[in-house]
């Protein structure tokens, strides 16, 4: 997870010209339970491309409120993706929340985020 605001300008204009984002801006790690996910599709919308993301995951952890956050993501073959840019439209957080259960299954918050741009999963390099 990073800062919006910590992601230098114009990511996705660069993204989509084929450049690799790369960042150099700290980042806090998330510890995850089960298997994560993330898929993109894409459209055309009123002639222009358009991607919507959809990040889930699910963690002991809570996600700082009031302020813009964008992901970056590893996934099994070792790239990486980010969802989210210095400049709107942001990642929309969602949760849910669980109790656990008597049998072992540990309190747990699912977290769904969805982001909609031009281009929305953008291959970095942190």
């Amino acid at each position: 997870m990073v800062r919006c605001s910590d992601i230098q300008p114009h990511v996705m204009y660069a993204s989509i010209s084929g450049a690799l984002v790369a960042l150099a801006l700290p980042a806090v790690t998330i510890k995850f339970y089960g298997q994560p996910s993330l898929k993109w599709d894409g459209s055309i919308v009123n002639g222009a491309r358009q991607e919507k993301s959809t990040l889930e995951f699910s963690t002991t952890e809570k996600l700082p409120e009031g302020e813009w956050l964008a992901f970056v993501l590893t996934v099994a073959s070792g790239k990486q993706y980010l969802v989210g840019a210095r400049e709107p439209k942001y990642p929309l957080i969602n949760y849910s929340d669980t109790s656990g259960t008597p049998d072992g299954d540990a309190a747990l918050r699912t977290y769904k985020i969805t982001h909609v741009a031009q281009k929305s999963v953008l291959p970095c390099v942190l």
